[in-house]
């Protein structure tokens, strides 16, 4: 493969990130997560069950589990955005060469500041059902976390996740490009999250966006 072979390549692929990134493919993108968290799990899964429910949330449907999907990312950073600039900076370029850039070296973070990350999004949809008076009891709280800037350090301490127990979901967990933990799962979740209550599982190849 030469170049410009590569060049279209890469072209390609920013332009299949810009499609699952539209509003038309919000559901396929919030099953993917799913996914990821239960290839993480080591739960078979088929594509078949999962499911949308009638109304939002939850947003994702599967067997026991009503997963509400919700992503962290840097402050200021748009996933949509980046990848229309990234695709027409690909589209642009005549040689390999011109796409090379460099990036700032991640600030290392230690968990509690990973968890701190999920609070606004959380706090902000806790507020917003229980106005709409909506059990968050039934609900299965998963977050994809998409960090550029930071990067975690898993041999430091998770912290009890008090402020979102007291919010009151069913459970909630998160899933990166690298590694995935249920925070916290009550009786009432699914058994595939409450067996993984409190491990971190790290993978040797992330897939992000």
């Amino acid at each position: 493969m030469d170049d410009s072979d590569y060049l279209r390549l890469l072209t390609h692929q920013a332009e299949q990130a810009n499609a699952f990134l539209s509003n038309a493919r919000k559901w396929e993108r919030e099953r993917w997560v799913c996914q990821r968290l239960l290839q993480a799990l080591n739960v078979s899964h088929r594509i078949e069950e999962f499911g949308s429910a009638g109304q939002e949330p939850p947003d994702v449907l599967f067997r026991d589990a009503n997963f509400e999907v919700f992503f962290v990312l840097d402050e200021g950073r748009r996933l949509n955005e980046e990848w229309r600039a990234e695709l027409e900076r690909r589209r642009s370029a005549f040689s390999l060469s011109q796409l090379v850039r460099r990036e700032s070296r991640p600030r290392r973070i230690p968990a509690t500041e990973l968890q701190a990350r999920l609070a606004p999004t959380l706090r902000k949809k806790a507020h917003n059902y229980v106005e709409r008076d909506l059990d968050l009891g039934d609900l299965d709280l998963l977050a994809f976390v998409n960090l550029k800037r930071a990067v975690p350090d898993f041999n430091s301490h998770f912290p009890p996740p008090t402020e979102y127990l007291r919010q009151g979901w069913r459970s909630l967990s998160m899933v990166g490009p690298t590694f995935a933990r249920v925070l916290f799962a009550h009786p009432g979740a699914p058994d595939f999250l409450r067996n993984n209550l409190g491990r971190t599982i790290l993978f040797d190849i992330g897939i992000a966006l």
